[in-house]
C-alpha cells in the first residue's frame, strides 16, 4: 500500500537519479514506524529495474520499479540475485554481517545492472562493524548501492554519517496520516494523534490485535491516580512487556496536561522523576513484582 507521506522524497530520490546527482550511499533517518524500510525497499526494487533510466525520467516520477521486467519477476519472488537486506533481531549487527554485505558487493552482479544492499537499523553496528563498512563507503564501485534506515542517529559514528546522503523520513501532514489510517479502518481514538508521526506503528498494532489494549492502557493512564484496581493493566503488561513505554507514554502526556492545568513545576518534575524510575525498574530489573511497582507508582503520584 503506497505511503502518501513519502511521495515527496520519492521525487526528490527519483529526480537526483535521473541528474546523476544519487549518492551511492543513502541513510534513511527518522522514527520507528515512518516507513523507512518500505522506502529502502522500494527504492532497492526501482534500482534494480532493468527499466529505470525510462521509467525514472518521466515527469513527477516517484520511485517505481516497471514491474514487468526479469528483474522486477525476481524482485516480487522474493530471490533477485543482486539484492541483499540485513535484518538483525538481536542487539547488534556484527562485523561478520558487514563483511559479508562488502563480499556481495564485489562479486559481479547477476542480472548485469545494479547491486543493492539494505542494512536496516544500522545503529546497531558494533565498532568493529561500522570501521568494516567504512571501506565500502570511501571506496565505492560504479552500479552498488547501499542503503542505511536508523531511527537513532545520534548513535552513529560522524565517519559514517559524513559519507552517506542522510535524508530525513517524516510524516509532514498529520493529515495524510490520519487519512491513511482511517482507508485502513483505524479511527476513533483518543491516543491516536501522539501516533501520527509513527503510521505504520499503529498499523503493526492493529494487525497483532493490540489496538483494544493499547486503549484500555491509555483509559487507566487518564484515571491512574482514582484507580485502585489494576488487574487489567498489569495482564496486558505481563502478557506484552513492550506495552509499558506505550502506558508510561500516556502517563507523562497526562502529567503535561496537569502542568498546563497548574501542576506546580516542582510537582511535575517528581512526578515525571517517578515514572521514570518505574519505566527503568520495569526495563532492567528482572523478576520485578509488576503488581507493587504499579500500585507504588499510583500512590507516589497520588501524594504529588
Amino acid at each position: 500500500m503506497a505511503l502518501p507521506w513519502l511521495n515527496t522524497v520519492e521525487q526528490q530520490l527519483a529526480q537526483s537519479y535521473t541528474s546523476q546527482r544519487f549518492h551511492h550511499a543513502q541513510l534513511f533517518c527518522g522514527p520507528i514506524g515512518v516507513g523507512k524500510f518500505s522506502l529502502s525497499e522500494q527504492l532497492a526494487n526501482s534500482l534494480l529495474c532493468q527499466n529505470i533510466n525510462t521509467h525514472m525520467a518521466r515527469p513527477n516520477t516517484v520511485l517505481a520499479p516497471c514491474g514487468q521486467c526479469k528483474s522486477c519477476s525476481l524482485t516480487l519472488a522474493g530471490n533477485h540475485p543482486d539484492k541483499r537486506v540485513t535484518q538483525v533481531e538481536g542487539q547488534s549487527i556484527g562485523v561478520d554481517d558487514i563483511r559479508a554485505i562488502s563480499d556481495f558487493m564485489n562479486h559481479s552482479a547477476a542480472q548485469n545492472g545494479n547491486k543493492v544492499a539494505i542494512i536496516e537499523n544500522c545503529e546497531k553496528m558494533t565498532t568493529a562493524a561500522a570501521n568494516a563498512l567504512l571501506k565500502t563507503l570511501e571506496e565505492p564501485s560504479n552500479s552498488r548501492f547501499l542503503i542505511l534506515t536508523t531511527s537513532q542517529p545520534a548513535q552513529l559514528p560522524a565517519t559514517i554519517l559524513s559519507r552517506c546522503a542522510k535524508t530525513d523520513i517524516k510524516v509532514a501532514s498529520t493529515q495524510s496520516a490520519q487519512q491513511w489510517l482511517e482507508s485502513l479502518n483505524i479511527s476513533g481514538f483518543e491516543w491516536l494523534p501522539l501516533f501520527y508521526a509513527q503510521p505504520l506503528l499503529i498499523q503493526q498494532w492493529q494487525a497483532q490485535e493490540q489496538l483494544q489494549h493499547i486503549d484500555t492502557l491509555y483509559k487507566f493512564a487518564t484515571e491512574f491516580k482514582h484507580s485502585h484496581n489494576f488487574t487489567a493493566l498489569v495482564d496486558i503488561i505481563n502478557k506484552q512487556p513492550e506495552l509499558i513505554r506505550i502506558f508510561t507514554l500516556f502517563l507523562s502526556e497526562q502529567l503535561k496536561q496537569q502542568l498546563i492545568l497548574g501542576m506546580s513545576f516542582d510537582a511535575y518534575q517528581n512526578a515525571q522523576q517517578a515514572l521514570n524510575e518505574f519505566l527503568q525498574n520495569n526495563t532492567q530489573v528482572l523478576g520485578l513484582n509488576l503488581p507493587l511497582a504499579v500500585s507504588r507508582l499510583a500512590h507516589a503520584l497520588r501524594n504529588i
